[in-house]
């Protein structure tokens, strides 16, 4: 399945890649909610990222947990 992260409650969540938009979605770590028209996401790059969501993402895709252990 493919993701694509969107800022929601102060955080980037993951969310299923194709949205219905204005209806209700759960993000990875079981946050339900509307997502809104990108146009109105302002500085969704600098939101920070919701490691619950980010840790279920890594594990779909195959990809070490973050941080790593050294």
């Amino acid at each position: 399945m493919r993701f694509r992260w969107t800022p929601h409650e102060g955080r980037r969540h993951a969310i299923s890649d194709e949205p219905a938009r204005g209806r209700l979605v759960e993000t990875l770590c079981g946050n339900p909610f509307v997502p809104q028209e990108p146009d109105l996401w302002t500085n969704k790059n600098v939101w920070p990222t919701c490691w619950d969501c980010d840790g279920i993402w890594r594990e779909s895709e195959g990809i070490l947990p973050w941080p790593r252990k050294s």
